[in-house]
């Protein structure tokens, strides 16, 4: 999303997060990626701030785990020069002195991108996997009289789950194992309806996410059982 700077009144955003990733960026915001710009993520289930401008170059992390499964409130905003943080109601931080009169800045418009990074991971103050499984709803972004404009990439997102529960998010590192047992040194089979902790795993959504996953479609049958598995 791009809003025009000089047209900005309400200083505050707002959505409602739900995830089971402890890890990766909920929003990025700049004027300037060089200069001025501003990230929340998750790292370890707790909300992490990160920001750099000419007045602050810091990276604290404040506030309950939010990786629980459950829709937690999260609002920030911008009052004067302070940054405040707040999680279902109650303000986890503060941060004074961190911010200058909007008017300073010699750019004239802010974007702000959800789920993810403009920029490589390394360039943050302290890196992070940047990706995060998770879902917003009932959003609120700054001044909706400045927005300028909104990437057609939004429209794709996919919507919620109805029910969430532990094995639908799998993370980093996390693996399935096969014990093939027999003489042969390899062997070929096919894996149809894979199921995990009873959530029917979308092979078609993990191919797109991740480049160390590779399938070849399996035959409609072999030799002359149709019936057999494989």
């Amino acid at each position: 999303m791009t809003f025009d700077f000089t047209k900005i009144r309400k200083t505050s955003s707002s959505f409602e997060l739900q995830t089971w990733d402890p890890e990766g960026v909920i929003f990025y915001g700049d004027t300037d990626p060089q200069e001025d710009w501003f990230m929340l993520g998750l790292r370890d289930g707790r909300p992490e701030i990160q920001m750099h401008n000419r007045l602050a170059q810091l990276t604290v992390g404040a506030g309950p785990r939010l990786d629980d499964g459950r829709w937690h409130q999260v609002e920030v905003k911008v009052l004067g020069d302070s940054l405040l943080l707040s999680v279902d109601g109650e303000e986890v931080l503060c941060l004074r002195q961190v911010y200058g009169p909007l008017a300073i800045t010699s750019q004239s418009f802010m974007r702000i991108i959800l789920g993810g990074l403009p920029l490589a991971p390394f360039s943050l103050r302290l890196p992070l996997v940047p990706a995060l499984d998770g879902c917003l709803r009932r959003d609120s972004w700054l001044d909706q009289q400045a927005q300028a404009s909104v990437s057609t990439l939004s429209s794709s997102l996919r919507s919620c789950s109805v029910e969430s529960q532990p094995g639908t998010f799998f993370p980093p590192g996390a693996r399935a194992e096969f014990s093939l047992r027999g003489e042969a040194a390899l062997a070929s089979f096919c894996l149809d309806g894979l199921w995990a902790q009873g959530q029917k795993l979308d092979m078609d959504q993990a191919l797109s996410r991740s480049q160390n996953i590779w399938t070849h479609s399996c035959p409609r049958s072999l030799g002359n059982d149709t019936n057999t598995t494989h």
